[in-house]
């Protein structure tokens, strides 16, 4: 019997490492597509999520501008 848990018991382990390991590979695999993904998009010059936002709004205000603007010359 106590030859049969020690199996068991190093089975276990092992298991229990095996999963670790993996879990951690996972984590690097995907650290790395991420780098390798921002490298693209940095190659690439494409704009961030953030900074098309900036723009929207930046358009948006402008625009409200020329129709404040538009609204006066035709009041004159």
């Amino acid at each position: 019997m106590n030859n049969c848990k020690k199996i068991l018991n190093d089975f276990a382990n092992l298991l229990q490492k095996s999963v670790l390991i993996t879990k951690d590979i996972k984590e690097e695999i995907s650290n790395i597509l991420k780098f390798k993904r921002e490298n693209i998009l940095q190659r690439l010059n494409v704009s961030s999520q953030d900074q098309v936002n900036e723009l929207e709004l930046k358009i948006n205000k402008l625009n409200l501008e020329i129709k404040k603007l538009k609204n006066l010359t035709r009041k004159r």
